[in-house]
């Protein structure tokens, strides 16, 4: 952060108009209220930046919202609680399953049918059917937590069985496997807050025993939808798509008009998001063919920001011929591709095809909204191989050359650092997330 730049200091509603270059510390409240605090996720912006948006950009006039990398749904829960109908893309298919469930009311007659139902099947039960495709789960989890958690996922898989396949009893269906992944990490061996899943030597875990996570947790889960489903419109629309956000998007959606766009796409060198749920995917990647680390890691190089990458990707790279004619972002990847003798052939290769990723993304995006459509965007700035990049500045310029316009820039203090972790020079502690207004020129 600038030394010139002064620190604001806001209560809880974001003002419509923001200084250009502004950086304000919110102060915040209910950020895990409702739907929102159901599961864990890396990298999570705060409600009140949709929730500002929507505000200034809506008015109040029902519209449809897209959120091109919606994550864990924050955007999308805001815009349906706001009366807005919404479209969440993202490629991690646990993150568009955790979003689905955030964003979808059931009906609740049934859903304390199901729940009084599965809570006397996991009490009855002695041993699960359910077993997990990997060869190290003693490694990962105590021989209690293995037979326990096999029985809750047992369970939840015989609830079409005993009440049907309707959309409805699948609706409720999700919400309790989005209820069981969000207490694996605490009763693995796995540390709690890494974003690396491993298990410390060093700072031995003594994991929660499972039931005494799980029940509460399943209360937790139906206090907080009961009231999320009474608080929305019946006629409001929904929809989640698991796919990349920068590959024919305007022809999947082509029908849809867009009203305003709010999203908080991946850093450089994203967050394994894959890696960082391991755990969980043990238990209920099945669901999503990535049960194995084999699938895993064959899924995650379709991520925009990944640094997995095989060594085949980017043997013919270099920055001296592949270029943007963005002079300093050019440079600064020839610095990167120089400086660093070990990973600067790796690392400049991954911080190119980031920007890449994200031209089409803009070109894709522009192809799918009128012009006048506002796009708020929240990214950080980043540091690869210990040079730092002005990502939200470069982000601007090819915006500018794909179809759009910034009005407007400013930051905020990030304050929750639930896996915002210093990356020793590998990608850099993240200090301020940009807010940047685009509107589609």
């Amino acid at each position: 952060m600038s030394k010139k730049q002064k620190i604001i200091y806001i209560k809880e509603i974001i003002p419509d108009r923001v200084k250009n270059n502004s950086v304000l510390n919110i102060s915040t409240k209910g950020v895990t209220s409702l739907t929102h605090g159901f599961h864990k996720y890396p990298g999570k912006f705060i409600p009140h930046i949709p929730r500002w948006a929507i505000n200034k950009y809506l008015n109040g006039d029902k519209g449809t919202i897209l959120d091109p990398f919606c994550g864990s749904g924050t955007t999308l829960i805001e815009g349906v609680l706001a009366g807005h109908n919404v479209v969440g893309i993202d490629i991690d298919p646990l993150s568009s399953l955790i979003s689905k469930v955030k964003i979808t009311p059931v009906n609740l007659k049934k859903l304390k049918e199901i729940a009084d139902w599965l809570v006397l099947s996991i009490k009855k039960a002695k041993k699960g059917e359910f077993k997990p495709e990997c060869e190290t789960i003693n490694h990962w989890f105590t021989k209690d937590a293995i037979n326990k958690l096999s029985i809750i996922r047992t369970s939840i898989n015989q609830i079409p069985g005993k009440f049907g396949n309707r959309k409805s009893i699948k609706d409720i269906q999700d919400l309790l496997v989005v209820c069981f992944s969000s207490i694996i990490r605490h009763v693995s061996n796995a540390d709690n807050e890494s974003q690396k899943t491993y298990v410390s030597h060093t700072k031995v875990k003594n994991p929660k025993e499972v039931y005494s996570v799980f029940f509460p947790k399943l209360e937790l889960f139906i206090d907080r939808i009961t009231k999320f489903t009474k608080l929305i419109n019946s006629d409001v629309s929904a929809k989640i798509s698991c796919t990349s956000s920068n590959k024919s998007l305007h022809q999947k959606f082509k029908v849809i008009k867009f009203d305003l766009v709010i999203t908080s796409p991946p850093y450089i060198k994203a967050l394994d998001y894959i890696y960082n749920q391991m755990v969980e995917l043990f238990w209920i990647g099945d669901l999503f063919d990535l049960q194995t680390q084999s699938k895993q890691n064959q899924k995650k190089e379709g991520y925009i920001g990944t640094k997995h990458l095989r060594k085949a990707k980017f043997k013919d790279y270099t920055p001296y011929k592949n270029i943007f004619g963005i002079n300093r972002l050019d440079e600064k990847l020839q610095e990167v591709f120089v400086t660093d003798k070990k990973n600067g052939h790796k690392h400049s290769f991954v911080t190119f095809k980031y920007f890449t990723n994200m031209e089409k993304h803009f070109i894709e995006i522009a192809k799918c909204i009128c012009k006048g459509t506002p796009y708020i965007m929240v990214v950080g700035n980043s540091t690869v191989s210990n040079i730092y990049f002005d990502t939200v500045d470069f982000l601007i310029q090819i915006a500018e050359q794909s179809g759009f316009k910034a009005r407007n820039k400013w930051g905020y203090e990030i304050k929750n650092r639930y896996m915002r972790f210093d990356r020793k020079g590998r990608g850099g502690i993240i200090d301020i997330d940009w807010v940047i207004d685009f509107v589609r020129k």
